[in-house]
């Protein structure tokens, strides 16, 4: 897209370059471009609403909205399920490659890396978001308890960094470096251990700033490197390439990954799916209530039971194959 004729004019105060701080046009990021294809293949006029929203929420053009879209209801109807991080992830990529490429490397992401990430209901996301809380109890306690007690649980802030892949996080110098690393290294070994020496990276050199505020907004913006702060907004670019290139500093070789998400899942998510389950089974009975006898009632509770461990099962299952 950056090589379109009309692209600045269209977009230069698009959504998706809210972060771009003039890194862009870059002479360095156009000559490395080596994906010249302009054709759009992939063509879909029936598109679900959610992603016209999106598509949006990220250019201004109609051009570039239009093959945003056309990249979405292709992965939409792959993957058989849609998030909005699809649509940060897909827009940014498809500055500097064709939407042919952009679809192979979500769909690589989707089926190796980011398992489960990009869904209506992200459990292995929230398993993973978790998995980063212990992590952090083990590296600094001291920030870990700091959070706990201003009730800021990661799976309400490590969403920006995990499932859209920090767009909207970092400033575009940092964000081109964090993307080459990521999927450089994530792709290639079906693992997305970078995500978590990012995070660590992150936490630490904010790590001061939030130890001595206790104001919950405060916290957040610092977790997201919020440029609206005047402590951040001067050193933004300087301290977002610090934390990008910090993240090689954490070798997490000893942890077993699988363990810690079956952990996670068992420890923080299992008992929110089966009271959310319980839930959704009583509401169905109460739209459908009815006389019936004894036999029946035993032979609906045991159905129940069966249908939750099925759940639960399938979803320990699917946590079983996340790896790293």
């Amino acid at each position: 897209m950056l090589r379109r004729a009309d692209f600045w004019k269209e977009e230069d105060e698009a959504p998706l370059l809210r972060l771009n701080r003039s890194f862009l046009p870059s002479e360095k990021i156009i000559n490395e471009i080596k994906d010249n294809k302009e054709d759009d293949p992939i063509v879909n006029t029936d598109h679900e609403r959610i992603i016209y929203l999106d598509a949006e929420r990220t250019f201004l053009g109609t051009a570039q909205r239009t093959t945003l879209m056309n990249v979405l209801s292709f992965l939409r109807n792959e993957f058989g399920s849609y998030h909005q991080a699809m649509s940060y992830v897909s827009g940014f990529l498809l500055l500097t490659h064709s939407p042919s490429k952009v679809i192979e490397t979500m769909r690589q992401l989707h089926r190796t890396v980011l398992i489960g990430y990009w869904t209506e209901e992200p459990v292995a996301f929230a398993t993973d978001a978790y998995v980063f809380d212990y992590l952090l109890a083990d590296y600094d306690p001291e920030l870990h308890k700091h959070l706990l007690n201003n009730y800021i649980f990661p799976e309400t802030y490590a969403q920006k960094w995990f499932t859209t892949l920090c767009v909207n996080v970092l400033p575009f110098e940092a964000l081109f470096r964090f993307f080459d690393t990521f999927i450089s290294q994530s792709i290639a070994a079906s693992s997305n251990i970078f995500l978590f020496q990012f995070a660590l990276s992150l936490v630490k050199h904010v790590r001061e700033e939030l130890l001595q505020t206790k104001s919950v907004a405060t916290i957040y913006q610092y977790l997201r490197l919020d440029s609206s702060l005047p402590q951040l907004n001067a050193k933004i670019d300087k301290l977002a390439m610090s934390i990008v290139e910090g993240a090689k500093d954490y070798d997490l070789g000893s942890y077993d990954f699988t363990q810690l998400r079956q952990k996670a899942f068992n420890e923080k998510l299992r008992v929110r799916l089966e009271a959310a389950n319980r839930a959704h089974q009583e509401n169905k009975e109460n739209q459908n209530s009815c006389i019936t006898s004894s036999d029946d009632d035993d032979d609906d509770d045991e159905t129940e039971e069966q249908t939750l461990s099925t759940a639960i099962n399938g979803l320990v299952s699917h946590m079983k194959k996340l790896h790293i």
